[in-house]
This record gives structure tokens, sequence and C-alpha cells, in this order.
């Protein structure tokens, strides 16, 4: 037997070099599962090499990661690190880190060092620099690369015994530039994908690098159901839980569509029933597994019928298209993905296979659950900084009352009369707390938040410590080298209001909410054939990035004018013309920007004046109460025409253009130039919320109500004692 899969796959490889089509039969042979995995039934087989495509992953690949802006070091002595992520279906070559630097002419005679995963790559004068700047291209070899997180770390000194690191210098005129065109080169060659389930969503998105999606098309069958059409969705945001700048490249459409066209030689996820599986996706299909199909959907990926060399995936059901949903949200848990043995699995009906989540709900955080079991730990004199993050869900609007507690731990051979530790939250100062010799071995730090920094929902955070020297003037570097550590179970407290009012900045709010949809539903055509869903497909994908919690369900309805009772209570999300859209038609009054008569423009209003040529060549995103008076929201990608609608998806399927969005509409002209309109107020804080129950702020305030009351008390008693004969 393993001599007759041996020639056989022998001959399929040839074959392929040759542009020999491999007949079904013999794919089939080398399509067997693997194994079992738990919660997944899956029958024993032949073994995993022989279910492996026979194309190679692409060679000779290069790709830029840029350093995202300007860093600064400044005086005798700064380090800061930048990170960059590879990916882990990458075979490294080899790196190159292209910098370009200025430096201060009162800085020559320091010293650069740069390292590459805490290993020395290159040390230099500044005096090669100099103010007119120059560029540096450093080679990084192979094996000092790794899988996933880089860092590369610049650090600006003196060579030691030339200058002494002194209490009371200052050094601002001290400084080196890494400019904003510096990048960090990686040659790779992309590993060849298997017809292993545990890969998803390899090679479908590339990790790392290129990851729009590019080459990779979500097929359905022809006429297919609402039911099918929502599992495509949820395997969309599959897709984008791993792309959070969402997947631009990605298509999505009925199996006529895409076998027709250009997109027939992409990587392929079929999406639907057994039953409307066209003929030449079902022979890739394995025959065994098929057959128990009301048992529950099953999960494969073989050899694409259509282009040699692709991958094809199969999420099939049997009678019941609902049961797809499960299937899809099974692969939006990258957990349950990695145990899924060979290349084709039943998921019964009624498995568990929702993500393990933390509560969404709780209000305080410590440094361990953002990423920092071993907390923080800064080295060195002078400024030292430690940064870290908290994202919460775009839902949530930050009280008054924020606050960190730090656990703190220092040296104690610091100038304790200069020394201080100062927080800065989204680059706003927080406070400052004095380092004290009394309790350098467990101090105790809290600082307040302020309200104005904690608006976005997204926190970043940065502990700077100005360590000065004590006991002697000056210092060499490593001798008695400062240093300063927050414990890991330091918390961050962050009351928050769970609702958000319907602004473009708050997107992904309302549809979704702590990290799972929220009662959010497509609209989308009535059922045909030739149908393209790559619009819906890649905002699915843009939503599926911010998803952390997979046990709710994304629902689809057929386009039809306002007033359905089926499209009441949901979170709608419309993209297309009104001429293709009954519902958009239907609600041109409520948009902030409606269409005229014959909806062939956008109607100007008192925030803009529109000229009719003007009006008839922009599209818009714009975000509504729904009409229903529910509290529900309908976000409308709407424009006159097709033409004009591409100008704003990219503002719904990539973050660098979706962060930008604001307010409550947003109209884009045939130039791709955003223009943003407020016509509803933003959150504000009502009495109750001001005075947050969870801090000091409301003993204060009871305090000073009992207070007012008590001498409103006194005051009327002696009025009534004073009159009460009158």
């Amino acid at each position: 037997m393993k001599k007759w899969i041996s020639a056989t796959l022998a001959l399929m490889l040839l074959g392929v070099s040759l542009g020999i089509a491999v007949p079904a039969a013999v794919a089939s042979a080398l399509q067997q599962p693997v194994g079992s995995a738990a919660s997944v039934k899956q029958p024993s087989a032949t073994p995993a090499e022989a279910a492996e495509p026979p194309s190679t992953g692409k060679a000779g690949q290069s790709i830029r990661l840029p350093y995202s802006q300007d860093v600064k070091l400044q005086g005798y002595y700064a380090a800061q690190s930048a990170f960059f992520t590879l990916g882990e279906h990458w075979q490294l070559r080899s790196g190159k880190l292209h910098l370009e630097l200025r430096a201060s002419s009162l800085s020559q005679a320091s010293a650069l060092t740069i390292e590459v995963n805490g290993k020395p790559l290159h040390s230099m004068k500044l005096s090669r620099v100099g103010e007119s700047g120059s560029k540096l291209d450093l080679a990084i070899p192979a094996r000092d690369l790794l899988a996933g997180s880089n860092e590369v770390r610049i650090s600006l000194g003196y060579p030691q015994g030339e200058i002494g690191l002194c209490a009371d210098d200052r050094s601002d005129e001290n400084w080196l530039l890494v400019r904003k065109g510096s990048y960090f080169e990686v040659q790779y060659d992309s590993e060849k994908p298997t017809l292993e389930l545990r890969q998803f969503p390899y090679p479908f998105v590339p990790d790392a690098g290129d990851i729009t999606g590019k080459g990779t098309s979500i097929i359905l069958p022809d006429m297919p159901s609402n039911e099918v059409v929502a599992a495509a969705l949820q395997t969309a945001a599959a897709l984008g839980v791993s792309a959070a700048e969402g997947l631009s490249g990605l298509h999505m459409g009925t199996y006529s569509e895409v076998s027709s066209g250009a997109r027939r030689g992409d990587h392929l996820i079929y999406v639907g029933p057994a039953a409307a599986m066209p003929e030449e996706l079902r022979k890739a299909a394995p025959s065994e597994m098929m057959a128990q199909l009301e048992q529950g959907p099953v999960l494969f990926r073989a050899l694409s019928p259509l282009k040699g060399g692709k991958l094809l995936m199969g999420i099939v059901s049997g009678s019941d298209d609902a049961s797809l949903d499960g299937a899809a949200r099974l692969l939006q848990n990258p957990e349950l993905v990695s145990q899924l043995v060979g290349s084709e699995a039943l998921l019964p009906s009624g498995t568990n296979v929702n993500r393990a989540t933390e509560d969404a709900t709780r209000e305080r955080w410590t440094l361990n659950q953002v990423g920092f079991p071993q907390g923080l730990k800064v080295e060195g004199p002078f400024r030292q900084q430690a940064n870290f993050d908290l994202k919460l869900p775009s839902n949530k609007l930050v009280l008054p009352g924020a606050k960190a507690n730090f656990k703190l731990k220092y040296a104690k051979n610091l100038n304790f009369s200069g020394s201080l530790a100062t927080l800065y939250v989204n680059g706003i100062p927080a406070g400052s707390k004095k380092l004290d010799a009394s309790t350098a071995d467990s101090d105790v730090w809290e600082v307040p938040i302020p309200s104005q920094a904690a608006q976005s929902g997204y926190l970043a955070m940065s502990v700077v410590f100005d360590l000065q020297m004590t006991d002697y003037n000056c210092a060499r570097p490593g001798e008695q080298t400062p240093w300063a550590y927050i414990e890991p179970d330091s918390t961050i407290s962050l009351p928050a209001e769970d609702e958000r009012a319907l602004l473009l900045e708050h997107y992904p709010w309302p549809f979704v909410k702590n990290g799972r949809w929220n009662e959010a539903a497509f609209v989308v055509p009535a059922p045909s054939a030739n149908q393209d869903f790559s619009l819906q497909a890649r905002m699915a994908a843009r939503l599926g990035s911010f998803l952390t919690d997979n046990s709710a369900s994304l629902q689809v309805r057929t386009d039809k004018a306002w007033g359905a009772a089926e499209l009441e209570g949901l979170n709608l999300i419309a993209a297309s013309t009104a001429q293709d859209s009954q519902l958009l038609r239907s609600l041109s009054s409520e948009l902030w920007f409606g269409y005229d008569s014959t909806f062939e423009r956008f109607v100007g209003n008192e925030k803009r004046r529109l000229l009719p040529e003007f009006a008839s060549r922009l599209a818009s995103v714009q975000l509504i109460s729904s009409p229903a008076g529910d509290g529900a929201g309908i976000l409308a990608v709407t424009a006159p025409n097709a033409e004009s609608l591409a100008q704003a998806e990219k503002y719904v399927e990539e973050r660098s253009y979706g962060s930008g969005l604001v307010g409550n509409a947003t109209l884009v002209d045939r130039w791709e130039k955003a223009l943003h309109h407020y016509f509803a107020e933003d959150d504000s804080y009502s009495v109750a919320e001001r005075v947050n129950l969870s801090s000091g702020q409301v003993k204060l305030f009871a305090v000073l109500l009992g207070t007012m009351l008590l001498m409103l008390l006194l005051g009327i008693v002696f009025i009534w004692r004073k009159y009460r004969k009158r």
C-alpha cells in the first residue's frame, strides 16, 4: 500500500510538472484524513504526508517593514526598541536593517549600538552621521531572526572610559534621530501549504507580509439561501480574525461568477450544502465523510479542481443549511482549529465551538492580563520608559474615576531628591510620584487617569522613570546601574458605560459589542446566479478582526423596503447603490445625506451644500438610528452608481482608512477625499456617571450632600421654633 501511494504521488508530481491533469480518483486517494481530535469526528486513514498539494511555496520573496514614525534618542544615555512581526510560515533566508540617521553636532563622540533580538549587531561613533544625515545598511543573518516578534534595539551612549554619566548633566543637545524612512527587510521562502485543516487560515491569509486576502475566493452555490450567505460571511470574519488591517483583496461570489472569471485561479473556500455543490467541486470532496453529513457539517481541504497548485477548502452541510454556522464559528476559534488532524473533519451537531473568553464587563486589568506576566523593568540612568497598552471594546465609554495602581520597586542608589515616576496616557500626563528611599523595596502609587485621555477606548500608557544617580558626581556605564520595576499584579481600573453614541469613530459599534456580534445583519440582494458578495465579505473580514467572542451568529436579510418586521431589532449593514437596494431607497429621507427623487445624486443640507454634478459622483458612509426607535443602528455604504461606490469601499474594508472615520456621515469624492460631518452629539456624562461609585468621589459627594441637607433641616427647625406661636 505504501509503495502504491509513493508511486502514485510521484506520478502526480510528474504530471503537474508537465501540465497533465491529475485524475480525480487519484487525487481523492491522497486526501484521506488522519487520526482523531477532541469534539470532532475523524476517521483513520493514510499518512498526512500523502495529503499535500504538489505546488511549492513561493521562493525568494522579500518584504520591507517600515518604522511607523521617527524615533528620537536624547541625552548621554538612551535606548528604544522597535518590534517587527515575521510570519510563522516563512523559511527565513536573511535580513537587512536600513537606518536613515541624523545626529546633533554635539554628539559626535557618542556611540551608537544596534542589537537584534538581544544580540549585538553593530556599533559605531556618531561622527560618521552628522546633522546632514547618513544612511546605514546592516546585514542580519537568518539565525538571528525569529518567527513572530523581532526586537531591534538602538541605544545611544559613550565608549567606556571617555565620559561619565553625571547626575546633574542635562544633555538635550545630545540627540540621535532615526527617520521614518528606515525599515526592516527580510528575504524568505513561503512554506509549502499542506492539506492539513489545522493550517487555517494559511494560505488563504498568508501570515504577516501581504495579508490583503488577494488570491482567495469564497464560493457559494448558485442561488444561495440566506443561511448559506451568513455562514460564508462568518467564514470571511474567521479569515479577518488574523488580519487586523482588513482583507481588501478578498473575493466572494457564486460558483458561476467565480468559475467563469479570472478568480478561478484563486485558493477557494466553498460554503454551502452538498446538494447544491457544483459537480466539479464535489469530485474533490471526501466521499466517505460526505456520506455522514446528516450528523453535522464536514470540513475538508483538497486540491483545487479549477487551478493546479491551488487549494480548495470545503464547509459543507447536509439538508440543514443552518448547521454551517457552527462550522464557520469553529474557524473563528484558533485553539480548536489547531486541534484538527488531517485533511477532513466531521463536526457533530451541537458541538460547542465557542472560544474561552474573559469577562468583557470587567473594569479592572492587571499587567499580567494585558500581556506582561513578568511585570515591566527598566535599567539605566536618567530617563527610562516602560510602555504597554490596553484596548477596550468599541462600545465602552470610560467614565470619570479611572485610575492606575502601580506596585513599584526601584534601586536604592538613586538621588531621591530628583528621581521621579510619571504616567502618560495617550500622550497626556496623568501624574507624577517622587521616588523615596524608605519605600524602594515596596512602593504603591495610585494615579488618576484624566477623562480626556481615555475617551477613545484605546489607552497607550507609558511609565517614565527619571533615575538620577547618587553619592558621586559621575558614573561609568555599567557601574551600579539604577533600575525600576513594576509588578505584574499592578492594576488599571476603568469604570465604563456599556454603550456609546452611534458615531463612526466608535465603529464597529453597534454591530460588535464586547467582542461579539450584536444582532448584526447584512442586507443582500435576492438570490441569483453570478452574484458578487465581495464588498460584504471584505466588510465582514474587517469586523472579524474585532471579534474576541465567537458565540453569536451573524445574520443575513434579503433586501426589501423598510417596514418589514423582520428588519426591526437588528443592526443592519447595507452596502449597495440606491438603484440596487429597496431598503436604501426607502430610507433615503432618514439618511443624513439622502438622494434626490431619481436616486442619481445626493442632496445637500445645512452642513454642506452640494452641486449636482459633484453630488452625482459622491459615495457615502452613514450611520443612522433605526426608524423603529429600538436603539438599533443602520450602516449605509452607498452611492448613486457602482463606480462611485468603489470610492468608499476602503473606508469600511481597511483599518488605515476606517480608523479615520468620524461623525455620523462621511462623503467620499471622486479623488477619494473624505468629508466628515457631525449631525448628533457625542457621548455626554450624566450626573450619575460623573459620580463614579467605584471611586472616592461618591464619599465626598455624599458628605457634601449630607451636610447641605442637615443645614437645611436645622434652618427649618430654627425658623419653625421662632415663629411657631405666630
